[in-house]
This record gives C-alpha cells, sequence and structure tokens, in this order.
C-alpha cells in the first residue's frame, strides 16, 4: 500500500513498479484536489486535512486496512460504505477508483489495479462499479 498526502509522495511514486498511465492518472487527481483545495503553487499543500489517497496493491490484506481506518474487526475495505467506485480504462490497464467520505470534509479515496486482488475482491469492487 502506498499512501500519498504530499506532492514529495507524488514525485517518489517515479521509482515505483506503478505503470506510468496509472501514475499519470494519479498526478491528475492529486493536482486538481491541491488546485480545489489550496493555491496550486503552495509546496507544501498536504491532503492529510482532507483524506490522503492510498493505492492498494497486490497482496494488500483488504480484510485489514487499518492503516486507512478500515479495522479487521469490521472486516476491512468491505466493511466500509464507499460512497462509489469507478472503473477507469487507461489503455494498457483498467484501475478502480474507491471514494469512502467518512465526513463532509474528508474524503478517503483508494486506487486500485483490475486483476491484483483475490476473486471475492474483484467481484465486490466489480458490482459496486456496476460493471
Amino acid at each position: 500500500m502506498r499512501i500519498i498526502q504530499t506532492q514529495q509522495d507524488i514525485d517518489s511514486l517515479q521509482y515505483s513498479p506503478i505503470p506510468p498511465s496509472f501514475l499519470k492518472h494519479i498526478q491528475k487527481y492529486f493536482t486538481q484536489l491541491r488546485n480545489s483545495f489550496h493555491d496550486k503553487d503552495d509546496p507544501y499543500f498536504s491532503l492529510r486535512p482532507s483524506g490522503p489517497i492510498f493505492i492498494l496493491e497486490a497482496g494488500d490484506n483488504l480484510h485489514d486496512l487499518s492503516l486507512v481506518g478500515f479495522r479487521r474487526e469490521d472486516d476491512g475495505l468491505f466493511g466500509s460504505y464507499p460512497e462509489y467506485v469507478e472503473l477507469y480504462d487507461l489503455g494498457n490497464i483498467q484501475i478502480y477508483k474507491i471514494a469512502v467520505m467518512n465526513t463532509n470534509d474528508y474524503i478517503i479515496t483508494l486506487f486500485t489495479q483490475v486483476g491484483i486482488h483475490p476473486k471475492e475482491a474483484e467481484q465486490w469492487l466489480k458490482e459496486l462499479a456496476e460493471v
């Protein structure tokens, strides 16, 4: 799992195995958030007060995402109530965007690639995205 709150977090992803089209999509989303919440030129902007972006990776235990706030006791991501799940086709890969609104001012956004999680998780995401 990767956590994105600042431009520095985005920049560090350049050295990760995340496909370039996925990385570009996340950068664009981060920029949209920064521009809507704050001065677009602020080098100290952070998503911490409004909700970070998480990138789920193969091997992440979706039943226990305590780091995100989705506890094992509540069945992790499966016990959350996403505001929406969207499927994006980026050409060479497909990704899901999962938005969970904790309050009107705090939204957790998770991104993950299609096909990297166990079958039950893929089916759950597919149903929520209404694909």
